[in-house]
């Protein structure tokens, strides 16, 4: 059996074409406006979509909440816009979640490529199915985005996409930065960090080597660990590795407390500087992601280890239905 037996690295490398066609999934596709706040409920691969757009709408007056339980907050109601994110469709919590949205009179739309979220919804985005749910991100994101940029609530430019479908092109120069940091993580435990603003890719990162490279990693964010994680590097030692993903538009307080945080954990073990490409943030997001996602595909590769399955958690949806 080949080692990549579903081909991991094809599905990442095909990322960039991923993302053009999600772009025309929500063409035509709007949502009438009068809703005051946005929820995206959804789990795993399927829930990260809701960090970005959180991290996408930072400075809208509409706020954003993304949802990881089985009922939604108190607070939905008709007055609330509901994205119900299950690439599957038949996410346990999710659908929980979208029943208890549709029951509270809010404008609920699921995006998926079927399952029970179907007769659920109002409204369905429908992805293509035969991915795994963390591999169809881009499937999973940008309808949000386009409904609601058709719907006028964001305005989302053209040079934006450009920019980030420009830089993920660069395949080549992404997996050749992604193999020599993979290397340098390997037999290593990775503590990632970043802002708040980065938080989605970070978040991703540790993710992706969980599933992927089926290895334990962890984050946090600025200036949150300065108060209470920063104390932990007293402890630590070489098996773990540090990754700071910084950005030219974070804080300045928060690039000076990365410097100092540097040094502080470059006493007791290794840290590497990553950094996201590009003008906008929707680019710098992404292209984040997408170094991610590849340093977890080599790292899974360097343990001799399928990336694609994730039996664990195969193993417990079996067992909550027995």
């Amino acid at each position: 059996m080949p080692l990549d037996s579903q081909n991991m690295l094809e599905t990442i490398e095909d990322f960039p074409r991923q993302c053009r066609e999600a772009l025309e999934l929500p063409r035509g596709e709007t949502i009438s406006r009068g809703f005051t706040n946005i929820i995206v409920t959804g789990m795993g691969g399927s829930a990260i979509g809701g960090d970005l757009l959180k991290s996408y709408m930072h400075n809208s007056k509409i706020p954003v909440f993304v949802n990881r339980d089985y009922k939604m907050p108190n607070f939905v109601d008709e007055s609330s816009l509901v994205f119900a994110v299950s690439y599957s469709g038949n996410t346990e919590e999710t659908v929980s979640a979208a029943q208890d949205a549709v029951e509270r009179k809010a404008k609920v739309i699921g995006i998926t490529s079927g399952g029970k979220l179907v007769d659920i919804c109002e409204k369905i985005i429908k992805v293509p199915s035969g991915y795994q749910p963390r591999a169809a991100l881009g499937y999973l994101f940008f309808p949000m985005l386009g409904i609601l940029h058709n719907s006028g609530a964001i305005n989302v430019k053209n040079s934006e996409l450009n920019e980030m479908l420009n830089i993920l092109k660069k395949k080549e120069e992404f997996k050749k930065n992604a193999e020599e940091l993979a290397k340098k993580l390997r037999e290593k435990i990775a503590v990632i960090y970043s802002s708040e603003l980065l938080m989605p890719a970070a978040y991703r990162f540790k993710t992706q080597i969980n599933e992927n490279a089926k290895m334990p990693a962890f984050f946090n964010v600025f200036s949150e660990m300065n108060h209470n994680e920063i104390n932990a590097f007293k402890g630590m030692d070489r098996k773990f590795t540090a990754i700071l993903i910084k950005d030219a538009q974070d804080n300045e307080r928060i690039q000076k407390r990365m410097d100092i945080c540097r040094e502080i954990m470059e006493e007791r073990i290794d840290v590497e500087e990553i950094s996201g490409q590009g003008e906008y943030l929707l680019s710098r997001l992404f292209s984040a992601i997408y170094l991610g996602d590849f340093v977890s595909y080599y790292l899974a590769i360097l343990n001799r280890t399928d990336p694609s399955p994730v039996e664990v958690i195969e193993r417990l949806k079996k067992q909550l239905v027995e």
